[in-house]
């Protein structure tokens, strides 16, 4: 079911909990061919796609916080349904081709079809529907981890999440990185900037500076 979390300054956001392996994917309402983009495709593409068509919106990009399966897994779905562009940072490319490998390795019987994605450098400016959409650079999770700002709205992936620190002993992962990354964006974690995590309930950014504890004694301010 999608759920309504917020507004990024010109559209609502609506947010989908994949069911085969738990993670957030976001749509944003936007003036494009399709009435919105999509941020992260987890691997419920089919059920992600009902959602926003529930809505009356189809998607008409795709862009990745990062290249784990949970969040780039149904990039390909859209891609052949829609012609949808996919966007990730080119550091993630391996991270997303060993997407199937991992799923085996985890014991989770889906495989996913590999996209042909459109591989950037991090702070590059995309426009959409007259909007600046900002890859943030933000590695540590993963070699090419970013976080995306559209508007007044942060898509954080497994970088920051609004309670706890994602951090999972995935291969690719550096924590000590993942802690300076964060620190980096820490003053653009603020009020009024909605932070919509991989996984868990989306929080403004105030809160998440105040509230989350195990984030602020990983980073050494607590």
């Amino acid at each position: 079911m999608a759920t309504v979390v917020g507004n990024w300054g010109g559209g609502k956001v609506w947010c989908v909990t994949s069911g085969i392996f738990q993670s957030n994917a976001y749509f944003c309402e936007a003036h494009v061919p399709g009435g919105a983009i999509l941020i992260d495709a987890g691997l419920d593409g089919p059920a992600i796609d009902a959602e926003m068509a529930e809505q009356g919106l189809r998607p008409h990009q795709v862009f990745c916080t990062h290249g784990h399966f949970d969040h780039a897994g149904s990039a390909a779905y859209f891609q052949k349904k829609y012609g949808c562009q996919i966007f990730m940072h080119k550091a993630d490319a391996r991270t997303l081709k060993s997407s199937n490998f991992l799923l085996m390795v985890l014991k989770i019987p889906h495989r996913i079809e590999q996209p042909e994605v459109t591989y950037i450098d991090a702070s590059i400016s995309i426009d959409v529907g007259g909007n600046a959409l900002r890859y943030l650079s933000a590695p540590g999770h993963t070699p090419g981890s970013c976080v995306i700002e559209f508007g007044t709205t942060w898509f954080t992936g497994d970088t920051i999440y609004s309670r706890g620190v994602g951090l999972s002993s995935m291969p690719g992962e550096d924590s000590q990185l993942l802690r300076q990354s964060i620190l980096h964006l820490w003053d653009g974690i603020n009020a009024g900037r909605l932070i919509c995590p991989g996984h868990g309930e989306s929080m403004d950014g105030a809160a998440v500076r105040g509230e989350n504890l195990a984030l602020l004694t990983f980073l050494g301010l607590d």
